[in-house]
């Protein structure tokens, strides 16, 4: 049995399955309007500790899409760690269902929770990592590009991020060089940049950490952003919208990156603030594929943890 808390859960075989899963069940629904009932009689747990819309919806649309059912446990539902513990939530929830995901706070509640499991658990974002937005991420990026291999992608903002961490984790494996321009005292958490130069190392690919954006930016084939204040970091509002400014992604900064790159921004955006609403609304951007993206992974991410082949 597998869990998919981090995207080194998995290997490049394994993510490569998962994208042509997710590709063909997409093509599938365009083109018949439905998808094959491999889940009937699954049921998926969602626990939520904070809210969402891209996770919910996508996790709960795709279970009916293959015939299964989502059941969502709100935060008011279980009390996560005050009335009930994560282990003893986990312990529960394997009798009942077939497999469960989880949008948590601390890192550590879904390692928990996959510790006490017997069904597969996937992070679906922690404060670490936000491995299932990494991999619809990548998968659009294909989509558009046609390759992965030697492409540069560039993060800019943020680099203490989830996001940040699951693209650089994924980009080194899959072979595609990636730059983290943020300020000082926003870089990558340490233990995430040591496992990066480890894929890097089979991979073969660039990793850059700068605090020019400008630099991180230049030459770039796809060009991410993600909001300056994330849920739960609240409480920075006026230190960061003071720092931040010079990150925005702009037609002044992307105009430093390749002609047909394409801009990714993991949703909710705030337009005026990481990026202008010119970008985000134009014709470089892929936010909204970005966003169904998440739906057709998802599926596979649930059949390759399940075992079934679709």
């Amino acid at each position: 049995m597998k869990h998919f808390l981090s995207i080194t859960d998995l290997d490049k075989n394994e993510i490569w399955q998962i994208f042509k899963s997710a590709v063909k069940m997409k093509k599938e629904l365009k083109k018949r309007g439905l998808n094959r009932s491999v889940l009937q009689r699954k049921s998926l747990a969602m626990i939520f500790e904070k809210p969402s819309l891209r996770t919910r919806v996508s996790f709960e649309v795709g279970m009916a899409q293959l015939g299964g059912h989502a059941l969502y446990l709100g935060p008011s539902d279980i009390q996560m760690g005050k009335r009930e513990t994560a282990g003893d939530v986990a312990k529960n929830l394997s009798r009942m269902t077939n497999i469960m995901m989880a949008r948590v706070f601390d890192h550590k509640t879904v390692v928990e929770l996959a510790q006490n499991a017997s069904v597969p658990v996937i992070n679906a974002l922690s404060d670490l990592e936000h491995p299932c937005q990494a991999m619809a991420d990548l998968l659009t990026v294909w989509e558009h590009k046609r390759k992965l291999e030697g492409l540069t992608m560039t993060f800019v903002g943020d680099g203490e991020n989830n996001v940040t961490h699951s693209l650089a984790l994924l980009c080194a494996i899959l072979g595609v060089n990636f730059r983290c321009g943020s300020p000082s005292g926003y870089k990558m958490k340490r233990e995430i940049v040591k496992k990066v130069k480890e894929e890097l190392q089979k991979s073969g690919a660039d990793f850059l950490e700068t605090a020019d954006p400008k630099k991180a930016v230049r030459g770039a084939d796809v060009v991410v952003t993600d909001t300056w204040v994330s849920m739960g970091d609240e409480k920075e509002l006026a230190k960061r919208i003071k720092i931040f400014p010079p990150y925005q992604i702009n037609r002044k900064l992307m105009l430093l990156a390749k002609k047909d790159a394409i801009f990714l921004h993991c949703l909710p955006a705030y337009r005026g603030k990481e990026v202008t609403s010119e970008i985000i609304d134009g014709p470089k951007s892929v936010v909204l594929d970005e966003a169904e993206n998440r739906l057709h992974v998802q599926k596979a991410i649930i059949l390759y943890l399940l075992g079934i082949r679709y």
